[in-house]
């Protein structure tokens, strides 16, 4: 006598799943990351099949609080003007980031938003750029003035204009995390930026990297400092006591200013430096 196993073979078999709004939500931050430079590529047929397909996937409700959680504001930018079937206006959004040209922001309530004039009726949230907003810095000199450590450059939040930022030079111990901070004000010699004068005789020996930290608006952002340089500046180590101190003002491996402090031979005994300058 035979038997008909086919009923246990469906039964065995793992039903279809529907996709779930976690896995839809991937797809969709996927899709949009191709509105770029390769968006702009396209004839206006594939445009118009991109933004469709994109569209359904977005879907009427837009998008969830989820997915919008997880993008970046570009994404979520993009995904407003496909919603809307704004295709100019997306054009013009993905060129400006294409040719280096992002909006400005403007601070609302301690908040950071991307201003897009072009654009009518994009919810805050959506705009909102607080947590994508860092420093934009520059070194442009570094060197003794006397015991102390003059450091010049620029520092300013991105994308929020403002004549009035105030800058802080941070010197922050490696292994403890312990900082000291110096306020920097307008260079004497008229130039753009800051200067700093820091005094390596108030701080403990140890490593100490240099941080730099704008505020404008109410709104403070800081970033490690040096990388980003003036061409021509010098990376070699500078070297001089201070006080008791003996001062190394070097760049990191990673191309980061910072300051390697020590104890002069004999600082710790003022025995020893009593017989020392009497030579005894």
């Amino acid at each position: 006598m035979t038997t008909d196993r086919t009923s246990d073979r469906t039964s065995d078999r793992a039903p279809d799943r529907a996709p779930t709004p976690n896995s839809l939500d991937s797809v969709l931050r996927d899709v949009l990351r191709v509105y770029d430079h390769r968006y702009l590529g396209l004839d206006r047929a594939q445009r118009e099949r991109l933004m469709d397909g994109t569209r359904r996937l977005i879907g009427e409700e837009g998008l969830s609080e989820a997915a919008r959680a997880a993008m970046p504001a570009s994404a979520r930018l993009r995904a407003f003007c496909i919603q809307h079937g704004l295709r100019e206006e997306l054009e013009r959004l993905i060129r400006d980031e294409v040719e280096g040209s992002p909006a400005g922001a403007v601070v609302v309530g301690g908040r950071i938003y991307a201003m897009y004039p072009y654009l009518r009726g994009v919810p805050r949230q959506d705009a909102d750029i607080t947590a994508e907003v860092g420093v934009e810095h520059r070194l442009d000199a570094v060197s003794w003035q006397g015991r102390r450590v003059r450091i010049r450059g620029v520092a300013a939040l991105q994308r929020v204009e403002t004549n009035h930022t105030a800058v802080d030079v941070v010197l922050r111990e490696r292994t403890s995390g312990k900082e000291h901070g110096f306020p920097a004000g307008p260079r004497p010699d008229g130039g753009r930026g800051f200067e700093a004068v820091a005094d390596p005789a108030a701080v403990e020996p140890g490593r100490w990297d240099v941080h730099v930290a704008a505020t404008a608006l109410g709104v403070t952002r800081e970033a490690r400092f040096g990388s980003v340089r003036a061409e021509g500046l010098r990376t070699g180590p500078q070297r001089r006591a201070a006080g008791q101190k003996d001062v190394a003002v070097y760049f990191t491996r990673g191309g980061h200013l910072a300051l390697f402090v020590t104890e002069a031979p004999g600082a710790a005994s003022p025995l020893a430096r009593l017989l020392r300058r009497f030579r005894l």
